[in-house]
């Protein structure tokens, strides 16, 4: 027993020292700790002097219309947004699953590090975070993710000072703007956009808590990666939510039964490279590093790009080469598009495929053109002043010596031949080497070099071949696109630019680019030069070697075929676009084989593609001209088969009109079509001679003589003679002078009227007539015995020896007379003077008339003519005006009607206007003198008053009055 006492002792001591020695370390571990915490403390730096880690932000490219095109981003796609652009709902979510007490703490969560620390005790373990949202925003912005003592410390004493520096809204939106979602997804926007397609003002409950939920373990909780985890996730949030009060029940029931529906396009995004346009964002990105943007501003540096993109046209330009080419095709192709008025580059196809070879043909690749570069020889041609008339040599080989150089021996594609002599305009329409060599030399290849670095294209040398496309580095089809545009533009050169306008996400404005106020703008060519070139070019694809390119509305162009079938090209324009097409391969030394038996010309598929694509790209647009200049152009009509003035004798369709600058206005007329025969118009009448004549711009004279063998108005001879050829070289109207017979010779038939037999004799024998013919009759108007009727007719034109017929009068006729005039004369003296005149046949009708009643107002026939006795006449009798019935009618009203028929009117009775007539004398339907009196009495409508049982009659009645109203007849 007392072993066990003295056991019991002893370890009742061992255990008392184990805790002094406990304690004593306990307090030796403090002082350590709290040392070692002091030191931290008193070197933490200040918020000042730190410089947090820069967020990087992502770049949004935008297409011309301001949609979105593509975005650059490094390892962090972000985009920063506002508080107010966050919704609620997951602002709530975000501090219901990380950090309940944010809006109570001052920075460090001193509840959580000691529940933290029991729970870590209790697992054995690391088994919960105790870090604030202010905590984890200081170690995402301004601390490594090492974990140490001393980073969390000064973790912790930064998250204070972050406290008293910013709000706590201000905290909440930094670290949501900052914080990892997943998928490459950094802050809340990028998030909300690559999970569910939308903004994040518009997270619905269920949207928010899900993506709360993946800020534990973004790539384990992704819905892209398990969908069940993230629906498992996103509940255990939505019960945080409705245990701290952010939703209700009701919306916790209805947000965990949500499917978990996720933006399918977000996952292909966060995967792959967009690959819309690429070639086009390639040139993008080029153009920012010109501008002496960094890596870190492209893919951190959250840019606002906005771009000259048009989708529409790009979609196209793309669609363009699948139309022409159904099925795959071996070689590679490009295209190129740009707005003439700003350079706007709207379409760009840099090859056939991206994922295969990113190098950009459309901006890179520098190719021989062909003959695409006759249009820059044609430029500076007219710019010298030389007439497009001038003709040369088409025809080759021709050998051209050049000095300290082999000779140069030039030959047409495929050695076409042609007439003696060509003018420019044709060789550029059927793209004519031969000439095209003799033009260069004679412009100079080293002012065409000039004149393309005017327009900012450089290294093609000055080589005599410049006109044929022979370059000494080739060019890119983008470069192209500058000649055709300046020409386009009316000769104002605009750079092509990709990029209107760069700004940082805040929308400060970093670049603007300006189109007239941009340094390359400038004018290259004068108006009236550029639109002679343009209207030459015109027919190229009317005509000539571009007619696949036909469009259907204005369009100017040149195809383009290098040696070997190597490249092959179609450049043009409409006023609205400027479109480069290119075909081959990357490696310039391997030529084109045929496709579907047909050679890769530029006149071929690439001017196929050309129509294809401008045709869709211009469909919406209204057809607009060329505008032509307001001076320095001259348009004049020319015969197409001598260049020169026309004629009066050049056909029509051999005419047109064509435009000259500088005085090169043609003075000279067509000596092609400048001769004449003279036709034989003898035996035509006057006018149809006088017709075909000036049908053929003859100047006609006229000579009119006696001649016995032609009939009278007939040609019968002319000068010069039938068959006669007149040249004329200053298009005056050769004369001609036409004879015209007028017959034999006339007499004019002398007036017998009035003459006796013999002394008629006696004057058409004088005349060098005859009297033929006697007939003698009664006359109207002549006594006997006197002529009173001839024929022919006096005054008439007859030959000599003509015979007359006169008629000579027996006297008067008895059964006829002269009808007297009676109009005005009453029914019984009317009838009496007929009578007396012989007159017994009389029909007297009756009819209203002003005239006074029963007297004569028309008589028939008409006074004075010679009349037979027997036959009627008519005489017509006033019966005066009808008198309209008025009785019933308002007095006012009966009293106009009256007056307007020209009766006098005296009323009688009723007081005022309104009263009824009750009768009128003389009566209605009766007829009476014009002027007449008719006199109409009236009677007031009476009117009854009842007051109470009794009713009163009151008639009001006036005085007679008479009025009289006159009305003209």
């Amino acid at each position: 027993m007392k072993r066990n006492n003295e056991i019991k002792k002893q370890k009742k001591g061992c255990g008392f020292k184990i805790f002094v020695t406990f304690i004593i370390l306990f307090c030796f571990a403090a002082v350590i700790f709290g040392a070692v915490a002091l030191y931290y403390i008193a070197t933490v730096p200040d918020l000042e002097d730190l410089n947090p880690t820069p967020v990087a932000e992502t770049s949004k490219v935008y297409a011309i219309d301001g949609s979105l095109l593509t975005e650059f981003h490094a390892t962090e796609n972000r985009e920063i947004i506002p508080f107010s652009k966050m919704s609620e709902n997951i602002k709530n979510a975000v501090i219901a699953v990380e950090d309940k007490r944010f809006y109570s703490h001052e920075g460090v969560d001193y509840r959580r590090i000691i529940g933290a620390l029991i729970a870590d005790i209790k697992a054995g373990g690391y088994a919960q975070g105790a870090s604030t949202i202010t905590q984890q925003y200081v170690k995402n912005t301004y601390f490594s993710q090492e974990k140490t003592v001393r980073r969390k410390i000064n973790e912790a004493l930064i998250a204070i000072q972050i406290e008293r520096h910013f709000t706590k809204d201000k905290i909440l939106e930094m670290y949501l703007n900052t914080v990892n979602f997943g998928s490459g997804s950094y802050g809340i926007e990028k998030a909300a956009q690559t999970y569910f397609g939308k903004n994040a003002e518009n997270l619905s409950i269920s949207e928010s808590a899900l993506l709360a939920g993946l800020l534990k373990l973004p790539e384990v909780y992704s819905p892209f990666n398990n969908i069940e985890k993230a629906r498992n996730r996103r509940n255990i949030v939505l019960g945080l939510m409705k245990e701290q009060g952010y939703i209700t029940s009701s919306e916790y029931k209805e947000a965990v039964n949500e499917a978990v529906t996720v933006n399918v396009s977000g996952l292909m995004n966060s995967n792959t490279e967009n690959r819309f346009a690429p070639y086009f964002i390639d040139f993008v990105k080029q153009q920012l590093y010109e501008k002496k943007f960094s890596d870190y501003d492209v893919f951190k540096g959250g840019l606002r790009i906005y771009t000259t993109l048009d989708k529409e046209l790009q979609v196209a330009a793309e669609n363009s080469f699948t139309k022409v080419f159904p099925n795959p095709i071996d070689p590679s192709y490009s295209l190129v598009s740009v707005d003439p008025c700003n350079g706007y580059i709207y379409a760009m196809v840099g090859g056939k495929d991206y994922n295969a070879s990113k190098f950009n043909i459309a901006t890179q690749g520098k190719r021989q053109p062909g003959s695409v570069f006759k249009v820059p020889v044609l430029i500076e041609a007219i710019r010298q002043n030389i007439n497009p008339q001038k003709t040369y040599n088409p025809n080759g080989p021709i050998t051209i010596d050049i000095p300290g150089s082999k000779p140069w021996v030039i030959d047409n594609y495929g050695g076409q031949k042609f007439g003696e002599s060509m003018n420019i305009i044709d060789a550029t329409i059927n793209s004519v080497n031969v000439v095209y060599a003799q033009l260069t030399m004679e412009v100079g290849s080293d002012n065409v070099e000039k004149l393309l670095n005017n327009m900012d294209i450089y290294d093609i040398g000055s080589n005599p071949a410049i006109g044929l496309g022979g370059l000494e580095q080739g060019i890119t089809p983008l470069d192209v696109s500058k000649i055709f545009s300046t020409l386009s533009s009316g000769g104002l050169y605009h750079e092509p630019v990709c990029i209107t306008k760069i700004t940082d996400s805040k929308g400060e404005v970093l670049f603007e680019y300006l189109p007239e106020k941009n340094p390359s703008f400038k004018r290259i060519i004068d108006e009236p030069e550029a639109f002679l070139a343009t209207q030459i070019l015109q027919r190229v694809i009317t005509e000539g070697t571009g007619r696949n390119a036909n469009i259907g509305r204005p369009a100017a162009g040149k195809t383009g075929t290098t040696s070997d079938l190597r490249d092959a090209w179609f450049a043009g324009y409409s006023p609205e676009l400027v479109t480069v097409v290119w075909m081959g391969y990357q490696d310039s030394n391997r030529p084109m084989e045929p496709i579907n038996d047909r050679n890769i010309t530029g006149g071929s598929y690439p001017a196929e593609i050309w129509r294809e694509f401008m045709s869709e790209a211009l469909k919406d647009r209204p057809v607009s001209q060329f505008k032509i200049p307001g001076e320095g152009l001259n348009e004049i009509q020319v015969c197409r088969d001598s260049g020169k003035l026309p004629t009066f004798w050049c056909p029509s369709e051999n005419l047109e009109f064509r435009l000259f600058v500088k005085g090169e206005i043609p003075t000279k007329y067509c000596d092609v079509h400048n001769k004449i025969t003279v036709p034989d118009v003898t035996g035509m009448n006057s006018e149809q001679c006088r017709q075909l004549l000036n049908s053929l711009f003859f100047s006609v004279s006229e000579i009119i003589e006696v001649n016995n063998d032609y009939e009278e108005d007939t040609v019968f001879k002319t000068d010069p003679l039938p068959g006669t050829v007149i040249e004329t070289s200053d298009n005056i109207n050769p004369l001609i002078t036409i004879f015209i017979s007028k017959g034999t010779e006339k007499i004019i038939m002398p007036d017998l009227t009035g003459q006796t037999r013999n002394s008629a004799e006696n004057i058409l024998k004088e005349a060098g007539l005859s009297l033929s013919n006697i007939i003698t009759d009664y006359s109207s108007f002549q006594p006997a015995d006197l002529i009173y009727d001839q024929d022919p007719a006096p005054g008439t034109e007859v030959a000599p020896g003509t015979g007359v017929t006169v008629y000579i009068s027996k006297g008067i006729n008895p059964s006829q007379t002269a009808v007297p005039d009676i109009i005005g004369l009453s029914r019984q003296d009317a009838v009496k003077k007929l009578n007396n005149a012989g007159f017994l046949n009389i029909s007297i009708l009756e009819e209203e008339n002003k005239s006074p009643i029963g007297f004569v107002f028309k008589q028939s026939p008409a006074p004075q003519t010679i009349y037979n006795k027997e036959q009627v006449v008519i005489i017509t009798i006033s019966k005066g005006i009808k008198v309209p019935n008025v009785i019933g009618m308002q007095k006012s009203e009966a009293s106009t009607l009256l007056s307007s028929l020209g009766f006098t009117v005296e009323t009688t009775g009723g007081a005022d206007s309104s009263s009824k007539i009750i009768s009128q004398t003389p009566l209605g339907e009766t007829f009476a003198e014009f002027g007449s009196k008719i006199t109409i009495k009236a009677e007031d409508i009476q009117e009854t008053t009842t007051t109470g049982t009794q009713a009163s009659t009151t008639t009001t009645s006036s005085s007679t009055t008479s009025s009289t109203v006159s009305s003209g007849g």
